[in-house]
C-alpha cells in the first residue's frame, strides 16, 4: 500500500489549518514523513543511497513511515505512550492530529535526515 495514501487523510480544514500552525521545521518534518520522501532507509534504499530497506530498529520490515507510526515492535512502548495504542492499522494513522505524529516522528529520532 501507499504509504501516503494510508497516512494522508482526506481535505479537512481543521486538519490543514493545524498543519499550516506549525513552525517551518515541524511543516517540513510532517510532510516528508506523511510522503515517505525523508532520511528513513525505504527512501534511501530507492534513491540507492542504502544497500537495504528494512527497519533500523527491527529488521523485519521495510523503515518506512507508515511501518514506525504503525507497525515496529521496536517502538511499541512510544507509540503506546504518544499515539495511545501499541499497535495501529493504518486507517487508525490516518485521523491522528498532525501534532501527535510529528511527536512521535521527533521521538523516533528518524525522518528528518535529509
Amino acid at each position: 500500500m501507499n504509504h501516503s495514501r494510508a497516512l494522508i487523510k482526506p481535505f479537512n480544514k481543521r486538519a490543514a489549518s493545524e498543519a499550516l500552525a506549525l513552525n517551518r521545521k515541524n511543516l517540513c518534518i510532517l510532510v516528508r514523513a506523511l510522503t515517505g520522501h525523508c532520511g528513513l532507509n525505504r527512501h534511501m534504499f530507492n534513491l540507492k543511497l542504502q544497500d537495504t530497506d528494512l527497519c533500523r530498529l527491527c529488521k523485519e520490515a521495510a523503515e518506512t513511515p507508515l511501518h514506525l507510526i504503525c507497525s515496529c515492535p521496536a517502538l511499541m512502548h512510544k507509540r503506546s505512550t504518544l499515539l495511545g495504542k501499541h499497535i495501529m492499522q493504518p486507517v487508525d494513522a490516518k485521523f491522528l492530529p498532525a501534532r501527535k505524529v510529528l511527536l512521535f516522528l521527533k521521538a523516533t529520532n528518524a525522518c528528518w535526515e535529509i
